[in-house]
């Protein structure tokens, strides 16, 4: 057996659920390469991020911390220069780094500190409105079919870069590690694909989506349909949005197939750590909402596909235990020998991915939203550009009510999920019994003293969750 790989790849979609995936049990998903990837190494089935919006997850990736611990709590607040930075500790023992696409992580002054090189592919920012009549309103973030050829998406050419990237390095100094992070926009909303993929899953073969949810949802979407205007669209409508989704997972899937297809031909993908995950999930229909809310808790937002390849070094596994965003990189460095430094809330599973040892987790933890007094500066949805008209009715949405963003956490184990809002609302929902979270039994004398027992585990896990930053390596009495 190699005792570590020697380069690492991080493949990250954004916002790609983890039952958006034919290895995650999608009866309908054409997802060839990520199967077969899966199949080889090890997929985590309970892999559950920090938050569910970009910035704040992908901060939780970097620095192995819960997002509130560097005030990471929405787009505009990145990792600074003085936060723990387990890929600075990468580049530190001797790697070679790159981020290609999308930063969404990291300030100005921190990215050339972390990533020796940086780039995104042409054709990121283009087609982000419909082209041609959908029967779609605006607010359903629907366009369709991506107008242009395949060498016009964005993310196809940001794979293009990524793959030049390591043949260069490849060539110039073949000893020395390597670490890469692709960022792609898809699955992201505007939902929309290339013409190769854009009709690519079997609709009939889809499994019906959940409908609006009589808890966490009322308010929630009822605020959102009227911002988004989308009260008259059917069932059929909803499946279409999700059809798309799922094609531009297909189109994701094959930029996979290209990274691993490269890997071998420049000889290096047995020893090379490809580590696959995405920074949240997407409603795409469910409860006949889109796109995603900071405050809103489903699965199909928080649980993400996170699977582990490296030949050699990691046995082909499905593993059941929980595992959070924080864990992964800490992982990533234990697995290839470089230490992990102070200040990491996240733990290492090696012993789980390569010794059979049980997870560290009962449950998974997850935050969102703000404190009043940032919701009291929320931007006006027409004081700032926003990428297309459905963003623009989203920030509306907020605007009509912001205590939608009010700050909440959850906690999730195999049974209960359990959410706390800082209006005092509650929620808790009974996964065994009632798996797509439409019934809120918080208020159920049934559930009394479960709901009790919830609250004393989220105690004790805001306790678990306060900063270890700076470290300190030694307690003087």
């Amino acid at each position: 057996m190699k005792p570590s790989p020697n380069h690492i790849v991080v493949l990250c979609p954004d916002e790609m659920r983890a039952d958006a995936l034919r290895c995650y049990g999608h009866p309908a998903a054409v997802t060839p390469n990520i199967d077969r990837l899966a199949a080889s190494g090890a997929r985590f089935e309970r892999s559950y991020v920090t938050h569910t919006k970009c910035t704040p997850s992908r901060s939780s990736f970097l620095t192995g911390q819960y997002p509130h611990v560097g005030g990471h709590r929405t787009l505009d607040l990145p990792v600074r220069a003085g936060e723990v930075n387990l890929v600075r500790s990468l580049r530190d023992a001797g790697y070679v780094t790159a981020l290609v696409g999308k930063n969404h992580c990291v300030d100005d002054e921190t990215l050339p500190l972390t990533f020796d090189y940086h780039r995104r592919g042409d054709g990121g920012d283009r087609y982000l409105e419909p082209h041609e009549n959908t029967g779609m309103p605006a607010g359903s973030y629907y366009v369709g079919r991506h107008p242009g050829e395949l060498e016009d998406v964005g993310d196809h050419n940001s794979t293009t870069v990524a793959l030049d990237w390591l043949s260069q390095t490849q060539a110039g100094d073949p000893d020395r590690p390597k670490f890469l992070w692709l960022n792609w926009d898809a699955p992201h909303p505007p939902y929309r694909a290339p013409v190769p993929f854009l009709g690519v899953t079997d609709r009939d073969q889809m499994p019906p989506l959940l409908p609006p949810a009589e808890s966490w949802s009322n308010r929630l979407h009822r605020r959102l349909t009227d911002a988004y205007g989308i009260a008259d669209m059917t069932v059929a409508q909803w499946r279409e949005v999700r059809g798309c989704y799922l094609d531009m997972c297909a189109f994701v899937d094959h930029e996979v197939g290209r990274v691993m297809d490269h890997l071998k031909q420049l000889g290096i993908a047995d020893e090379t750590l490809v580590v696959l995950w995405s920074d949240h999930g997407d409603f795409a229909g469910d409860y006949q909402l889109p796109e995603k809310w900071d405050t809103a808790f489903p699965d199909c937002l928080v649980n993400v596909p996170l699977v582990m390849h490296a030949p050699d070094v990691i046995p082909a596994k499905v593993i059941d235990d929980f595992i959070e965003t924080i864990d992964i990189l800490p992982t990533v460095l234990d697995l290839v020998g470089v230490p992990v430094p102070g200040g990491v809330q996240g733990h290492s599973y090696r012993g789980v991915l390569c010794g059979g040892e049980p997870g560290p987790r009962d449950v998974v933890f997850c935050q969102g939203g703000q404190e009043w007094e940032l919701l009291a500066k929320t931007v006006g949805a027409h004081d700032r550009p926003r990428p297309c008209e459905a963003y623009l009715m989203k920030q509306t949405a907020l605007e009509s009510d912001r205590t939608l963003n009010l700050r909440a956490k959850m906690i999730r184990g195999h049974r209960f999920k359990y959410v706390y809002r800082l209006d005092d609302r509650e929620e808790l929902y009974d996964i065994e019994k009632d798996p797509g979270e439409l019934c809120n039994v918080a208020s159920d004398p049934a559930y009394e003293d479960e709901l009790s027992s919830q609250r004393l585990r989220m105690m004790r896990k805001l306790v678990e969750a306060e900063s270890v930053f700076p470290a300190q390596d030694f307690l003087e009495a």
